[in-house]
């Protein structure tokens, strides 16, 4: 006897990324930064993460909390004063409210 897999209805279709271009409002996802943090020496052996403002990202897909809240799974990645990539995120949640629509640039 073979072991066959029980469904309660039909298959649902395979999940198709969106792949969408938004922005990522870091101060909404992160929090505003804290001005009496007093930096002093280097904290991170690597150099310093820069996790204000706003960075590109690719939405992935949606998804909702069980509160309610939307979220969206996004790949972006994260740099340091400099501009070079300190970490990469891959289907991160992000709240709704830390997303906007980004416009991409026309193929020349």
């Amino acid at each position: 006897m073979t072991y066959e897999r029980w469904s309660a209805g039909p298959t649902p279709p395979p999940e198709r990324p969106l792949d969408r271009p938004v922005w990522i409002d870091l101060d909404q996802l992160y929090g505003k930064p804290d001005e009496a943090a007093d930096v002093g020496e280097d904290p991170l052996p690597d150099g310093l993460l820069v996790a204000t403002g706003r960075v590109p990202g690719l939405l992935t897909r949606w998804t909702r909390s069980v509160d309610g809240r939307w979220f969206g799974l996004v790949n972006f990645a994260i740099c340091d004063p400099s501009g070079a990539v300190r970490a990469r995120l891959e289907r991160a949640p992000v709240p709704a409210v830390a997303l906007s629509e980004r416009e991409m640039e026309p193929y020349r």
